[in-house]
C-alpha cells in the first residue's frame, strides 16, 4: 500500500508540473530527490528527537537533581549518534550535490523539504513555549521536555531558515491560519475571563461561577496568567509567517483566498455566532417562561462568552477587510474578481441565516396547523426565539451585501464574472436540491403508508419540516434563478467576452506570473528559456497592462536582463 501512494503520489507531482510549467518533467531526478530531501527529513527529526531527549534528561538533573535512568537517556543518545552521523554524512553528500547544480535549491522538492520542516518544528516549538510560559507565568507543572524542545526545535528552525532556497506562499498562508487560530482562540478566553470577572464584580450577591464572590483583581490575573502563555506563542508565530512575510507578497489567489475565506468569512461567521448568541439569550427571556424561573444574573450570564466572541469576530472582520483590494488605486480599473468574491461570501452567510429563520417560523406555524404527535415536546417558544434570532442577524447581512451586488449588476463584467455565475449556480442548484428532496420525503410517507395500509390523517404530521424547508427554499430558488437568467439574456452573445490564452515565455518571473493570473478571462501558459538560469526580478505592471487593454492571444517574451516583450498573436 505504502508504494501504491508514492507511485501515486510521483504521479500527481509530474502531472502538476507539466500543467504548471508546460514541459517534460525528468521522471528520475523528481524521483532522486524525492527520496534523498524525505530521507534527510527523516534523519533530521529522529536527531532532534533524540537530542530532545538527551537535553531534557539534563535539564531534569539541574532543576532537581534527580539521577537518570540509564536505559532512557542510552535510547535518546542512540539516536543521536546514529541519526546524527548519518545526517552529517547526508549533509555532505547533498552540499556537494547544491554547488554543482543551481537548480537544486529552486526545485519544488526542496521547496517542499524546506516548507515541511519548517511546519513541524514551528508547531513544536508552539507547544513547548506554551508549556514553557504557562510554567513561568502561572506555576504550571515544570515540563523537562518541552524546555529542551523550544531549545533544540528552535535551532532545527533557524538552521532551516539561513539555507538557500523558497518557501511557497502557501506555506506562509497554512502556518498564518493555524496561528491565528489559536490567537483567536486564546484572545477569546482571556477577554471573556475579564468581562465575567467585570460583570461578577458588579452583582450585588457572590455569583458560584468564577470567583465566588472574590472579585479583586488579584483573584483575576490569578486565573488570567495561564491564558497569556498561548496568545504570546500564537501570536509571536502569527506575526513571523502573517505579518513579517506572507502579507508582504504581491496579490495572488492563494493571498486573496486566506484573506476573504480565513479573515473575512471566519471573523464575519464568528460575528453572526456572537450576535445570534446575545439575541437569542434576550428574545428567550422576553419569550420563554421558563427562562425567567432562575434569577436575570444568571440567565445572562452566558453573555461574556458571547460578548468576547463578538470582540474578536469583529477585530478580525475589520482587519482582513482592511486587507482586501478595495483600495482606490487598486479600483481605479473598476470592480475585480476579489471585490465580488467579499459581496458574495457576506451574501450567503447571511442569506444561509435568513433561510433557517424562515424555515424555522414555519415549521411553528404548520405544527399549529398539522398538530405534532405525543412525542413533540420541544418548547415552541424557544424556536421562535431562535428563528427571530436567525432573521434579526442573517436579514441585515444578506440585504446589505445584495444591495452592493445588485448596484454592478447589468455590466458585462458583472454579469459574466464567474463568482457571480458560481454563487447564483450554487444558491439555486442547493436550494433547488432541498425542494425536490423534500418533495421526495413526502411522496415516500404517502406511498409507504399506501402499501402498508395504514394511510390516516396522523401521516401528514410528518409532512410539517418538508414543507417547512419547501416554503423558506422555494422563493430563495426561483429568485436567484430568475436573476441568473436576466443576467444571461442581457448580455448580447457578441459581447461575451472568450477566453484567451497568454504564453510567458522566459526565465522564472514569479511576480509576473502571479500578477497575470490575477487577471480575469486569462489562460496561462508558461514555457522556461533554457538559455537563462535563475529567477528575473521584474516589474509587472506595464505588462499586465498591455494584456489587460489589448484583445486577442499574446505572448510574452522575458529577457535575461528583465526587459520584456508582449506579442500579439493569432488565435
Amino acid at each position: 500500500v505504502e508504494f501504491i501512494l508514492l507511485i501515486g503520489l510521483v504521479f500527481g507531482i509530474v502531472v502538476y508540473r507539466r500543467r504548471a510549467d508546460g514541459r517534460r518533467v525528468d521522471i528520475g531526478l523528481m524521483a532522486r530527490r524525492l527520496f534523498e530531501f524525505g530521507f534527510l527529513y527523516g534523519l533530521v527529526v529522529a536527531t532532534a528527537i533524540g537530542a530532545t531527549g538527551a537535553l531534557s534528561r539534563l535539564v531534569e538533573v539541574v532543576e532537581d537533581g534527580r539521577r537518570t535512568e540509564p536505559e532512557g537517556l542510552a535510547l535518546w543518545l542512540s539516536l543521536v549518534i546514529v541519526a546524527g552521523l548519518a545526517l552529517v554524512g547526508m549533509a555532505v553528500w547533498l552540499r556537494r550535490r547544491f554547488r554543482t547544480s543551481e537548480t537544486e535549491a529552486g526545485s519544488g522538492g526542496w521547496s517542499f523539504y524546506l516548507s515541511a520542516m519548517d511546519l513541524l518544528s514551528t508547531g513544536i516549538v508552539v507547544v513547548s513555549a506554551i508549556n514553557v510560559l504557562g510554567w513561568l507565568l502561572d506555576g504550571w507543572s515544570f515540563s523537562s521536555w518541552s524546555v529542551a524542545a523550544v531549545l533544540i526545535w528552535l535551532t532545527v528552525s533557524v538552521i532551516h531558515w539561513r539555507l538557500p532556497g523558497t518557501r511557497r506562499l502557501l506555506h506562509y498562508l497554512v502556518a498564518s491560519s493555524a496561528a491565528l487560530l489559536g490567537m483567536a482562540v486564546s484572545t477569546v478566553v482571556i477577554v471573556e475571563h475579564l468581562l465575567q470577572w467585570a460583570y461578577e464584580g458588579a452583582m450585588p450577591d457572590p455569583l458560584p461561577f468564577h470567583y465566588v464572590g472574590d472579585t479583586s483583581w488579584a483573584n483575576s490575573w490569578d486565573g488570567l496568567r495561564g491564558s497569556l502563555a498561548p496568545l504570546l506563542a500564537f501570536g509571536v508565530a502569527w506575526w513571523w509567517y502573517w505579518w513579517r512575510h506572507a502579507r508582504a507578497f504581491e496579490r495572488s489567489p492563494e493571498r486573496d483566498g486566506y484573506v476573504l475565506v480565513v479573515g473575512v468569512l471566519g471573523g464575519l461567521a464568528t460575528t453572526v455566532v456572537a450576535a445570534s448568541g446575545i439575541l437569542h439569550t434576550m428574545l428567550s427571556w422576553l419569550l420563554v417562561g421558563s427562562s425567567r424561573d432562575g434569577s436575570a444574573v444568571d440567565h445572562f450570564h452566558i453573555l461574556s462568552v458571547f460578548a468576547a466572541l463578538l470582540v474578536v469576530g469583529m477585530a478580525l472582520w475589520a482587519y482582513h477587510r482592511r486587507e482586501v483590494p478595495h483600495a482606490v488605486h487598486r479600483q481605479a480599473d473598476g470592480r475585480d474578481e476579489v471585490a465580488r468574491l467579499y459581496d458574495h461570501l457576506e451574501s450567503g452567510v447571511g442569506l444561509v441565516a435568513s433561510t433557517i429563520g424562515v424555515a424555522v417560523l414555519l415549521g411553528i406555524v404548520l405544527n399549529e396547523v398539522l398538530p405534532a404527535g405525543e412525542d413533540w415536546d420541544i418548547d415552541v417558544d424557544e424556536l421562535v426565539a431562535f428563528a427571530l434570532t436567525a432573521l434579526l442577524v442573517g436579514g441585515p447581512i444578506w440585504n446589505r451585501a445584495w444591495r452592493r451586488i445588485k448596484a454592478h449588476a447589468g455590466t458585462v463584467a458583472e454579469e459574466t464574472s464567474a463568482v457571480r455565475r458560481i454563487y447564483l449556480f450554487a444558491v439555486f442548484g442547493t436550494t433547488a436540491l432541498v425542494v425536490l428532496g423534500s418533495f421526495l420525503a413526502m411522496v415516500y410517507m404517502v406511498v409507504f403508508a399506501l402499501l402498508d395500509g395504514s394511510l390516516e390523517a396522523e401521516t401528514l404530521e410528518g409532512f410539517r419540516i418538508p414543507l417547512a424547508l419547501v416554503g423558506a427554499t422555494a422563493g430563495v430558488a426561483v429568485y436567484h434563478g430568475r436573476v441568473l437568467r436576466s443576467g444571461l439574456r442581457a448580455v448580447p452573445v457578441s459581447s461575451r467576452p472568450s477566453p484567451r490564452t497568454v504564453t510567458v515565455v522566459g526565465p522564472p518571473a514569479p511576480a509576473l506570473v502571479a500578477a497575470l493570473q490575477g487577471l480575469s478571462g486569462l489562460r496561462l501558459v508558461q514555457h522556461r528559456r533554457l538559455d537563462v538560469s535563475g529567477e528575473v526580478d521584474l516589474d509587472p505592471e506595464s505588462v499586465v497592462e498591455e494584456v489587460r487593454t489589448g484583445a486577442g492571444n499574446m505572448v510574452v517574451v522575458v529577457s535575461a536582463d528583465g526587459s520584456t516583450e508582449v506579442i500579439p498573436v493569432a488565435d
